[in-house]
C-alpha cells in the first residue's frame, strides 16, 4: 500500500491531493487578470477559473492520478464523462503548475480522459458503452483506484469461494502465480502499461495477467528510445544488452513491486552484481577507478542515469523556462558521460582514492 502503484489514482478528496488550499498558494497565474485558483469550500475542492479578475466556472475534484513521485493531475466529472482540470502539481517545486501540454496562457479544462488511461492508472472502471455519445462514459460507482494485488493476480472473491466450497482441491483457481507463467507473459503483464502509447499493442482495458500485448517491442515506435513517463520503458529494456544475453531477465528480476524500493540504488545494484562479478569476470571495468564499496552502492547512477523528460515539462508560475521532471532510462548500457561524471562527484580533485 506504500507503493507508487498503489497510489496511482485515488479519490479527488483533500487528503490526497498534495496541492496547498492555503491563500497566495493557492493560485496558478497565466498573468495578471487571468489564472485559476484552488478553492476549498461547503461543497467541496475546486478549481475556479478568473478571467479578468472574476471568477469564472468552478470545476470539482473528482479524481487524483499520479502517486506524487513526481507530481498530480487531476479530473473532473461532467456527467458520466471525466476531463483533466487545468492545473496540476508538481513535486519538484512543491507548487501547482499548468497541466503538461496545455496552452500557455489560458486555462484549458476540455481535455477528455479515455478508458485505457483509467485502466493503467487503476484497477477497474465500469465502461458505459454508448456509440452516439463524443466522450467514452464510466460508471460513477464501479472504480477500483490505484493498481491493487487483483489487477495483477486475478479476482481474490472467486478464489475463496471456489476453495471454501471444493476444500480438497489443491490447484489454486481464479489466482495467478506469476513465477508459473512464461517469459513472454511475465513481460506483458507490465508491459501493458509501461509500453508507451501505441497502436502496436491491445488495449490496457480488459487485459489480464497471462495475456499478451501482441507486439514486438524490439520495432522502433516513436516512444521506444525515449525514458519518459509515457515512455516505452519495456522497449528500452530488450534493446539492453543484459536482456539479450540473459534470457531470463524479466521486470520482476529488478522490481519487487510489492514493495516501496524507489531510490534505493544499493538494491538495485545487487539485483545487478547477482549477474556480475569477479567470479564470473564479468564485474565493472572501472572498480579499481571507482572503488569496489562505491559500485555496491551505486553502479544504476552510470548504466541506468537520469534523463529530462520531454512529456512531463511544466510551466511553473514565474519561471520563463519549462522545467522538467527528471527520469531513468531503463536501457542498461554504458554512458561514458555520466561514468564522467561519477568519476568527478567521487573524485573532485582529480586524484587517486
Amino acid at each position: 500500500m506504500q507503493t507508487a502503484h498503489y497510489k496511482s489514482s485515488k479519490p479527488g478528496d483533500k487528503k490526497c491531493i498534495l496541492g496547498s488550499f492555503e491563500e497566495r498558494k493557492n493560485v496558478y497565474s497565466f498573468n495578471y487578470n487571468d489564472g485559476v485558483v484552488m478553492v476549498e469550500n461547503d461543497s467541496g475542492l475546486f478549481q475556479s477559473n478568473f478571467i479578468n479578475k472574476k471568477l469564472a466556472k468552478p470545476y470539482k475534484f473528482g479524481m487524483v492520478i499520479g502517486s506524487g513521485t513526481r507530481g498530480q493531475t487531476y479530473l473532473y466529472w461532467s456527467g458520466n464523462c471525466l476531463f483533466q482540470m487545468a492545473i496540476s502539481y508538481f513535486t519538484q517545486t512543491d507548487s501547482w503548475v499548468n497541466s503538461p501540454g496545455n496552452p500557455e496562457d489560458f486555462a484549458d479544462f476540455a481535455r477528455p480522459i479515455e478508458k485505457n488511461c483509467l485502466s493503467c492508472h487503476g484497477s477497474y472502471v465500469k465502461l458505459i458503452s454508448d456509440p452516439q455519445k463524443k466522450y467514452e462514459e464510466f460508471d460513477h460507482n464501479q472504480i477500483v483506484y490505484g493498481i491493487n494485488c487483483e489487477k495483477c493476480h486475478g479476482a481474490g472473491g472467486r478464489h475463496v469461494d471456489f476453495h471454501t466450497q471444493n476444500p480438497a482441491e489443491k490447484n489454486a483457481k481464479f489466482i495467478v502465480n506469476a513465477a508459473k507463467l512464461s517469459h513472454r507473459q511475465q513481460l506483458d503483464a507490465c508491459a501493458v502499461c509501461h509500453s508507451g502509447i501505441s497502436n502496436e499493442m491491445t488495449s490496457p482495458y480488459g487485459f489480464q495477467t497471462g495475456n499478451t500485448i501482441y507486439h514486438k517491442p524490439e520495432i522502433v515506435t516513436d516512444s521506444i528510445f525515449q525514458p519518459d513517463v509515457h515512455g516505452n520503458q519495456y522497449g528500452l529494456l530488450v534493446k539492453s544488452k543484459c536482456f539479450r544475453v540473459s534470457g531470463t531477465i524479466t521486470c520482476s528480476t529488478c522490481h519487487n513491486t510489492h514493495n516501496q524500493q524507489r531510490g534505493d540504488n544499493a538494491i538495485f545494484s545487487q539485483r545487478c552484481m547477482s549477474c556480475h562479478s569477479e567470479a564470473k569476470n564479468n564485474f565493472c571495468k572501472m572498480a579499481p577507478e571507482l572503488g569496489k564499496e562505491n559500485l555496491v552502492s551505486n553502479c544504476i547512477d552510470c548504466h541506468m542515469p537520469t534523463r529530462e523528460s520531454q512529456v512531463l515539462n511544466v510551466k511553473v508560475y514565474g519561471e520563463v523556462k519549462h522545467k522538467p521532471a527528471v527520469l531513468r532510462t531503463h536501457q542498461i548500457a554504458v554512458y561514458p558521460e555520466d561514468t564522467k561524471k561519477m568519476m568527478q562527484f567521487m573524485h573532485p580533485s582529480g586524484g587517486k582514492k
